[in-house]
């Protein structure tokens, strides 16, 4: 996995809220201003797990029909009822979690609240 600065390019799609994504195979690219942020760099690393373990295509389309769904039942929450953003925001500041994490660690956040 790569840390790279995030491009104007990306930042002009994913508008300026967005800090950090994680494109496997290419990066994971993250705003200057964070790119050194220990916490951020973990939650990145938790996608890149994630979306290793699903073989990166089954990951980008299960995100985006689990969005759909969860965007019928959050509204503008969606994103952070997402059983991937869950797993990385609850274990993003636990910097040895991937050491220990198992694998589809996730699935247990897809209807866990």
């Amino acid at each position: 996995m790569k840390i790279k600065k995030m491009t104007n390019f990306l930042k002009f799609f994913l508008g300026k809220r967005i800090i950090g994504i994680t494109l496997c195979p290419f990066g994971v690219y993250i705003i200057e201003k964070y790119i050194t942020d220990k916490n951020i760099i973990n939650h990145e690393s938790i996608h890149w797990k994630q979306q290793l373990e699903m073989l990166i295509l089954p990951f980008y389309i299960f995100y985006i029909l689990e969005f759909v769904v969860k965007l019928f039942k959050y509204g503008g929450y969606a994103y952070i009822n997402l059983s991937f953003e869950r797993e990385a925001f609850a274990n993003d500041k636990n910097l040895e979690y991937l050491k220990t994490r198992k694998n589809y660690a996730w699935v247990k956040y897809i209807f866990h609240k």
